[in-house]
């Protein structure tokens, strides 16, 4: 039904013009304009006369007339009277507008008609899509939907048709817990784990999640105990993928290759449907952290196929057959770690861990790279130390005549590029048949006019952690070369000094004591002697040197001995043999000459503890002024490389408390090295002690033990040496 407010306000004597303000209204009447929102300031229309009373309203209806005139009730808001079949009736309302939800309004005073909007007759009882508006004009008309975002991360924002917009704080795996990162106490609120997250949640050993949010995830959480301590009981993975696993609460059960500790070890088992490419990672577990891959049938003992203990410890093994694998993880204490397996399509071996004639051919020169987490450490170079430490590379080359060789390499790390080391020998197990060893970030071995045969390249990194290589060989006919510059252009020395021009020459070997890094250069003499002889040479011109006495020309295998100092750098003999005998000096000094030279004398006898063979026996005790002067550099004792050593054999048939002391003679002083072992060939040492005064106190087992003496420096010089053996 329309609404029609009708007012009619009653005046006398109205007149125009411009009212201070509205109207009054007659007693009952009704005011519009406050209905319609009028605003008191707001000017009124001008008054006009309005004969309309409310008396007269409707008055004419019925009568009689002629015309519309007759029927005219002087009302405006009751319409406009008209007369019909000569009878007056009513017209249309002057305020009527066809609009369905506004509501109209007349005001008698001023004849003027008024339609206000009524939004509320326009709602259709669903806040989501807004609050729907009445046109004046067009009637009903939508509005636009309700945007129901706080721009707020932590609330899941909604609408509701009866409430509206709704702001939910944020539990998106609807586990009744509001998210951590929302101040709630959800520390995992993804629900595409499909795991509940929260205090009091059963903490799950093996999710990689922290279920009770405690802050401890998987064994990190003491309520987690590994049970994984042998091959009965392995854990399976079910798969690639990266897992818990802890070594708290565990025994040691084995040793690995490639760790002699006898910390805590977890077993793991895996199943290969088709042969594969099997990476392991281990990340976590402190220190002493080792990894193993193993056949099943081998899980308990081994052979591993593949080990690492670098930091963090890594394995590659290519193509491994279908079958059942064991992971051996072992901690240096108990500990939690996370194991990654990866499995890939298989790849051929790249032979280059062992060296046989299988070994990979770079005869025809190239470029190779690879991976130390799929090599083992087989061997030891002789510039670098032992074996169980760096893995390293091999390759086998094999020239019908003599060449020139220039090897190149370099390794990269996980942050930093480490040093590498290269090293040609014709024995990979043997340190004696090295060519040349070299190292830097860089490093160069060249070898000009290199005899046929066969050689193998080694490769090591300065670090553990190293991840891969790149070496380049390059093999050419050979070109002549400068006198001295090579051993074939060796000068000789046997009777005159004999210069080199620096300016002229190249690095191709260096020696075992040093000058092997780019930016040294070497060069070569050589002299003759025959019959055994006391031998001094001297060597000069090169500013501070290394220089080596070798039997066989660039071959580090050979040498007899290696100093460095600087110029002159003088060195003795004691009857060395008859024979020939090459002088390599390597210098960083790029221009100038450098000179050797060598004086002889009747051969004296070397001192038997220069040898192992000679050593003295000291087990009943000992007090004496002996020298290293003019003693060789036989092993590596506590003091490292090239210094001279001395050696003393303690026999015992009893278990007896052993001390030894050394010190220097009045007026002399230094840094003496006193290293304990037990055969003179072991390479483990038992007790070492340094300084002007070390010495050596404990107590020994039944048996033979061998004391070897060195001084820091490396420069030889008398010492004194007291042994007592006296019951424990």
């Amino acid at each position: 039904m329309r609404n029609l407010l009708v007012v009619s306000i009653l005046t006398c004597a109205c007149t125009r013009g411009r009212p201070s303000g509205p109207p009054s209204l007659p007693d009952g009447g009704v005011d519009v304009r406050a209905e319609l929102g009028w605003d008191g300031d707001v000017m009124f229309p001008d008054a006009i006369i309005d004969p309309c009373t409310s008396e007269r309203m409707g008055t004419t209806l019925g009568a009689p007339c002629a015309g519309p005139a007759d029927c005219d009730d002087e009302c405006f808001c009751n319409g406009l009277e008209v007369c019909a079949g000569d009878v007056c009736a009513s017209g249309p309302a002057p305020c009527l507008d066809g609009v369905d939800c506004t509501a109209e309004a007349c005001l008698e005073e001023t004849n003027q008609c008024f339609n206000d909007p009524m939004h509320e007759m326009c709602e259709d009882e669903d806040a989501c899509n807004g609050h729907e508006v009445c046109d004046l004009r067009l009637g009903c008309r939508p509005a636009p939907d309700l945007y129901c975002n706080d721009e707020s991360a932590c609330t899941v924002d909604s609408c509701e048709p009866a409430m509206g917009c709704v702001y939910t704080p944020r539990d998106l795996d609807a586990d009744g817990y509001i998210d951590g990162r929302c101040g709630g106490e959800d520390c995992d609120d993804d629900p595409r784990t499909g795991v509940s997250t929260h205090p009091g949640a059963r903490e799950d050993c093996m999710n990689r999640r922290d279920d009770d949010c405690n802050g401890l995830r998987d064994f990190h959480d003491s309520r987690c105990v590994p049970t994984n301590d042998a091959c009965a009981s392995a854990t399976v993975l079910p798969g690639p993928g990266t897992y818990s696993g802890s070594t708290t609460t565990l025994r040691s059960d084995g040793a690995l290759s490639c760790s002699t500790g006898t910390g805590p070890d977890a077993v793991f088992r895996f199943t290969l449907a088709e042969a594969s490419d099997v990476t392991i990672n281990v990340s976590g577990g402190g220190f002493g952290v080792a990894v193993a891959l193993r056949s099943w049938s081998a899980c308990a003992t081994g052979p591993d196929l593949r080990c690492s203990s670098v930091t963090p410890p890594s394995v590659l093994r290519r193509s491994v057959s279908v079958g059942d694998y064991a992971i051996i993880v072992r901690t240096g204490v108990g500990a939690p770690f996370d194991l990654s397996l990866s499995i890939g399509p298989a790849t051929p071996i790249p032979p280059i861990d062992v060296c046989n004639t299988g070994t990979l051919d770079v005869s025809a020169g190239g470029t190779f790279t690879g991976m130390f987490m799929e090599t083992g450490d087989q061997y030891s170079l002789s510039c670098h130390g032992g074996v169980g430490i760096f893995s390293d590379a091999a390759y086998r080359f094999t020239i019908p005549a003599a060449k020139d060789v220039i090897i190149t390499a370099s390794v990269t790390g996980p942050s930093w590029t480490p040093s590498a080391f290269v090293s040609l020998v014709t024995d990979c197990t043997d340190e004696a048949s090295t060519v040349s060893c070299v190292s830097g970030t860089t490093p160069e071995l060249r070898r000009r006019g290199l005899a046929a045969g066969t050689y193998y390249v080694l490769l090591e990194a300065s670090s553990a952690d190293a991840i891969g290589w790149t070496l380049n060989v390059s093999i050419t006919d050979p070109v002549p070369r400068n006198p001295g510059d090579a051993c074939d252009t060796s000068v000789d020395i046997t009777s005159a000094m004999g210069t080199v021009d620096l300016g002229m020459s190249e690095l191709d070997v260096g020696t075992s004591c040093g000058g092997t890094t780019s930016g040294f250069r070497d060069v070569f003499y050589r002299f003759r002697l025959s019959s055994a002889r006391d031998v001094t040479l001297t060597t000069g011109g090169a500013g501070f040197h290394f220089a080596a006495v070798e039997t066989a020309c660039g071959v580090m295998g050979s040498e007899i001995r290696c100093r460095s100092g600087s110029s002159p750098l003088v060195q003795t003999w004691r009857s060395l043999p008859a024979g020939l005998y090459y002088v390599v000096v390597a210098t960083s000094l790029s221009s100038g000459t450098a000179s050797a030279s060598i004086t002889t004398g009747p051969p004296t006898p070397i001192p038997p503890n220069d040898r192992c063979a000679g050593a003295i026996e000291v087990g009943g005790g000992y007090s004496s002024r002996d020298t290293l002067l003019d003693f060789e550099d036989d092993v590596m004792g506590c003091a490292g490389f090239n210094r001279p050593d001395a050696f003393y054999r303690i026999t015992l048939s009893a278990r007896k408390q052993v001390s030894i002391i050394g010190s220097f003679p009045t007026g002399m002083s230094g840094t003496l090295v006193l290293t304990l072992r037990g055969a003179c060939t072991d390479t483990t040492n038992l007790l070492c002690s340094t300084g002007m005064t070390p010495a050596i106190d404990t107590t020994l087992d039944p048996g033979m033990y061998t004391l070897v003496v060195e001084e820091l420096s490396g420069s030889a010089m008398d010492f004194n040496l007291r042994v007592f053996v006296n019951d424990p």
